[in-house]
């Protein structure tokens, strides 16, 4: 059972634009507080939404899959877009997925798109494993698969805190591949700005990931990072610092902050 305090989705109000962070697959908003939090900080209204089926028990993830956790992710979307003319979106591993295909989706609404760890393609034997699971007629029926690692961040202090599944069932993780094929059939129609962050040593999702979506990507505006020293969850590894900052220059330069008003004149200010 996951801390519910730690596992909440989170909300700050701001005026100067609206920013989406999204969590990646069996974590929590926990995984972009470091960012989300910058964000507020800069003048962001923030909202950091739980996808179904995360963030409690693994059990309660098992019958969900891709529609419902992106479906949670456009509902969040869209409570912001009502408030906001534009929305920018930033996701790690499957939140960066479904930022891709909400930018898509969503059009003139997103202002730009921050796509962290994305995995187009999990390492291999994760890969071949997700793919023989979706052929196989009894599923459900599988046990559930331990994470015995836990969460692929460098730091062993930063991944026993992170609150995330230890073990999840393989039929619903497995329909991370629908995300993958979402992804890849919309990235290249993109036209809003895209910022691409990595971490050199991703266990989960190889560093090949950002140089294939680069490739793939034909908006103007796009920018990689490679994090040299972070694994898979760049947000609360060694160089999360780095990977706040720019975040936040990214969305700033989205959303440009208001000239302040100009000092009046002592002539001016005379009645």
């Amino acid at each position: 059972m996951i801390d519910p305090a730690l596992a909440a989705p989170f909300e700050s109000p701001g005026d100067r634009g609206a920013v989406l962070c999204l969590h990646g697959l069996t974590s929590t908003p926990y995984q972009m507080r470091p960012v989300g939090e910058a964000l507020a900080e800069a003048g962001f209204h923030v909202l950091a939404p739980r996808a179904q089926g995360h963030g409690t028990r693994p059990e309660d993830f098992q019958h969900t899959r891709w529609s419902d956790w992106l479906a949670s992710y456009r509902r969040a979307f869209h409570r912001l877009a009502a408030q906001h003319e534009r929305v920018a979106i930033v996701g790690l591993s499957m939140g960066a997925l479904s930022a891709l295909v909400l930018a898509h989706e969503q059009g003139d609404r997103v202002a730009g798109v921050v796509a962290m760890a994305t995995p187009l393609e999990l390492e291999w034997k994760s890969q071949a494993l997700f793919a023989a699971v979706r052929r196989m007629p009894f599923a459900d029926t599988l046990p559930f698969w331990p994470k015995r690692d836990g969460p692929d961040i460098s730091d062993p202090a930063a991944a026993a805190a992170s609150p995330s599944y230890r073990s999840v069932p393989l039929v619903a993780a497995s329909s991370l591949l629908d995300g993958q094929e979402a992804a890849l059939a919309c990235v290249q129609r993109l036209g809003v700005p895209v910022l691409v962050m990595h971490g050199r040593h991703d266990h989960v999702a190889p560093v090949r990931n950002a140089h294939r979506l680069m490739r793939l990507l034909h908006t103007p505006r796009r920018r990689l990072v490679v994090h040299p020293r972070s694994w898979h969850i760049i947000t609360l590894d060694v160089e999360h610092e780095a990977v706040v900052a720019e975040t936040v220059d990214f969305v700033g330069d989205l959303f440009p902050a208001p000239d302040p008003a100009p000092t009046p004149t002592p002539d001016e200010a005379r009645p």
